[in-house]
Order: structure tokens, then sequence, then C-alpha cells
């Protein structure tokens, strides 16, 4: 009796044990786990470390010097007379430039510009895990999708299968109709097969972008339906251009450039330094505890300044500055040609949310025009008024309109996230009426607190 309790117990618990994986979740995951992004994330504190460094080199250099010296002298070996002595001397010194063409200047703006460029590839990089998150959860709900599909397209048809079998074997219909049938019946276990597969794999490209295995029992939320409002075309261009962290690195490294060519320029100009130095001397171990000196002076103090000009570098100054000067000109082009790519893109995936949504549309009226085919010619099929051949075209038909209707619904929100990958920003979602009812559109959740997209 005891162990039917526990049974019953296990067997009530066992749903409640089931987890669900959200799309949010989803990203979360991805942005935490991803290699890539935790490799740039360390890049970036290195940047960050190099930047405050370079600061370092306006502040002067001081230091501290001590020497200790022991003398030995034989001066008259023949008298055997010898002269001993040592010699200590401390010295402070504090070095400072006042001119260095600049160099200086330019090296800690590159440096922050360095620093610059590896923020923007870590937001790259996190924009494109979002995308590949998104895209893996789709694909997988697609996959399972297009299964159930293919299982209930193979239902249907075992189920003529049996009807045909029957009717042949009364004489009903004609041999070659029995073979049409298991002919269809073989092309729906295919499709089975072959989308058993594509889940197979799209849980394994899922599991590659969370870095971690899904458990058995775990359940994908399905997202509502999405339909949003986009602005002109100029609009979003204005904000693709301003949010696309991949032009601003490049931009960056155009600005780098820019203070590279400076920076080379610099050779050809003289370095101007300031020096102060303060040295003290002793006859013993202690510097200040006697002067050695014939002239009675036990301390030394200088202060300089030194200019310097080596005419020799002007020249590799020079070509430097040009070489520069062109990687500049080359990013110049890089950037025009990047922004008309992008052009391009937002163009293209714009076209795509308008084409998927019109295919859904299509898509819908499509399957409930199919399933209306098959009820009639079903039902003149089972009065000996349409032929097998007419009944098999007609399953295959509510077959192809359940596949088009899986594909254009998940295109269509594919197409939202592509679009919200191009400009790099959430596009506002509203409500929409559909045939039960009015339905939320958001599908897609608030980013992660460490998503770009917040």
């Amino acid at each position: 009796m005891f162990r039917y309790l526990i049974l019953i117990i296990a067997i009530a618990v066992m749903p409640l044990t089931a987890s669900a994986l959200t799309i949010d979740e989803t990203v979360t995951l991805a942005l935490d786990t991803n290699n890539n992004i935790k490799s740039k994330q360390y890049t970036v504190k290195a940047k960050e470390l190099a930047a405050d460094n370079a600061i370092l080199i306006f502040m002067p250099s001081i230091g501290v010097s001590y020497d200790y010296a022991y003398s030995w002298q034989d001066k008259t070996k023949a008298l055997n007379t010898k002269t001993d002595g040592d010699l200590a001397t401390l010295s402070a010194y504090a070095n400072l430039n006042l001119f260095n063409g600049l160099s200086d200047l330019f090296g800690y703006q590159i440096a922050k510009l360095d620093k610059d460029m590896a923020v923007s590839d870590l937001d790259t990089a996190s924009y494109q895990t979002i995308l590949d998150a998104q895209t893996a959860y789709i694909n997988l709900l697609k996959a399972k999708s297009d299964l159930e599909v293919a299982e209930s397209n193979l239902k249907l048809l075992e189920m003529q299968k049996r009807d045909a079998q029957i009717s042949a074997d009364n004489g009903l219909i004609a041999k070659n109709d029995l073979l049409q049938t298991e002919t269809y019946l073989a092309s729906a276990q295919l499709q089975k097969i072959t989308a058993q597969s594509a889940v197979t794999q799209a849980i394994q490209s899922l599991e590659k972008v969370i870095n971690r295995k899904l458990d058995p029992n775990e359940e994908l939320i399905e997202p509502v339906f999405m339909d949003i409002t986009l602005e002109s075309e100029d609009v979003l261009k204005e904000k693709m251009f301003a949010n696309r962290s991949d032009l601003k690195k490049l931009e960056q490294s155009y600005e780098s450039a820019k203070k590279t060519e400076n920076r080379s320029l610099s050779g050809v100009y003289p370095t101007i330094d300031a020096s102060f130095s303060f040295a003290s001397y002793g006859d013993s171990a202690n510097p200040f505890a006697g002067n050695p000196a014939p002239n009675g002076t036990d301390s030394n103090i200088t202060v300089g300044v030194t200019a310097s000009w080596n005419f020799l570098t002007i020249a590799s100054s020079s070509l430097q500055s040009i070489s520069s000067k062109r990687t500049r000109q080359a990013l110049a082009y890089s950037i025009a040609d990047t922004k008309q790519s992008m052009v391009l893109d937002l163009q293209t995936k714009i076209e795509n949310y308008y084409t998927s949504k019109a295919q859904l549309a299509q898509s819908i009226i499509g399957v409930q025009h199919a399933e209306e085919n098959y009820r009639v010619t079903k039902n003149l099929y089972d009065q000996s008024a349409a032929t097998m051949t007419e009944l098999l075209d007609a399953s295959s038909l509510l077959n192809e309109a359940k596949v088009a209707e899986s594909n254009a619904r998940y295109s269509v929100i594919s197409s939202v996230y592509n679009l919200e990958w191009v400009i790099q920003e959430k596009l506002p979602v509203h409500e929409v009426q559909q045939d039960n009812g009015t339905m939320p559109l958001n599908n897609n959740p608030a980013a992660p607190a460490n998503s770009p997209l917040r």
C-alpha cells in the first residue's frame, strides 16, 4: 500500500517538475556563457588599464639613488705607505618632458580610442549573440512545428491507406490507387524522418548557443505573434548609423589612424626636457657625515633644460605619417562601403518583414481553404463521387498549406529580430485583432539587464 502511495505522489508531482525555457532566458544564458563575449570583456579591461597607464607619461619621473664606494691605494711601495677612504653619495632627481611634438598627447588619445574600439567590438559580439540565441530558439520552435505537421500528415495518410486497402480487397478501387496511396504514405514517412532530424539539429544548435544541455522535459514557450509599426526608411537609417557598434569601431579606427598620423609628425619637432637633481656626499657610509671634496662643498643642486633635435628622424617620421594617412584614407572608403552595405541590408530586412507578413496572411487563408477542400473531397470520395487521386491531392495540398503557414509564422518573428539587429534598437510592438480575439504582440521579451538592447 505504501509503495502505491509513493507512486501516486510521484505521478502527481511529475508535471510540476517540468521546466520551461523562454526566449528571454535563452538570450540571458547566451550572453552569460558565451566564451567570445568573455574574451572580449577581458580585452576591454586590458585596454582600460592601458589607457590609464598612458596618462602617466605626462607625470614627471622622480627617483632617488644611493651609491657607496671604498677605495684603497698603495702610493709608495718602498715605504709601504697606503691610503684608503670611502665615499657615499645620495642623489634625488626629477625629470619632466616639456615638449615632445605632442607625441605623448596623441599616444594617450590613441590608447583611449583602443579602449573604445574594444567596447564597440564587445557590443558587436553581444548583439550577434542575442540574434544567434533568438534565431536558434525560433528555429527549434519551427522544427517542432514542422514535425507536428509531418506527424499529422502521416496519420492522415495511414488512415487513407487502411481505407484504400479495404476498398481494394473488396474490389471497389483499382490496385494502382492503392499503390498511389502507398507512394504518398512513403513520402509522408520521409517527411517525418526529415522533420525529426531537423529537430535534433535545432536542439544541438540551441544547446551550443546557451552552452548547456536541454532537459528532456524542458519546454519552449511559444512567442505570441508579433506586429510592429515601422518608421520611415530614412529614420531607421539614421538610427542604424547612430547605433551600429561595428560602424562605431570603424569610425574609431579612422580617428585612431588620424591620431597616429599626427603622432608620426611629432618626430620632426625637437624635444625639450626639464631636469632637477640634488646630490649629497659623505666620507663614510653616511652621505651626510662629512665632505670629502677639497672645495668644501658636500652637496650639489642642478637645474637644467635640455633641447634636442634629431635631424635623421625627420624623414622617417614623414614616411610614417604618410603611411598612416593612407591607412586613414583606406578606412574612409571602408566606412562608406560599410554604410552602403548596411543600407542595402536594412532595405532587405524591411522587405522581408512585409513579405513575410503578407505570406502569413495568405497562408492562414490557404490552410482554411485546404481544410475545406479536403473535407469536401473526402465526403465526395466516401460517396464514390471522387477518386483516390483527388483525395490524395487534397491531403497533399493540406499538408503543403500547413507547412507554408508554419514557415510564414516564424518568418515574421525572425524578420523582426533581424530588423532589431540591423538598427540595434528594440522596435515598438502593438496589439492586433485576430480571429480568436485580441492578442498581445510583444513576443520579444524585455532584454536582460546585461543586454545591449536595454
